[in-house]
């Protein structure tokens, strides 16, 4: 996206404003509302708790 339409666009359409950012925060929260959060409701959010499980480093997995 920021290839796109440039990093210049981005900081405008969000860090310098304010209103913008606002209403952008409201839509995704209307988007969120009623939807369970995986991260602390993961058996009614049906999804698989391994995704939640840390990685762990595979030794020489890349040699």
């Amino acid at each position: 996206y920021i290839s796109r339409v440039g990093l210049d666009h981005v900081k405008k359409r969000i860090l310098e404003d304010a209103e913008g950012r606002r209403a952008l925060w409201e839509r995704l929260q209307f988007a969120l509302d009623g939807e369970p959060d995986p991260w602390f409701e993961s058996s009614q959010a049906s999804v698989d708790v391994r995704q939640f499980t840390p990685l762990q480093p595979q030794t020489g997995a890349l040699a």
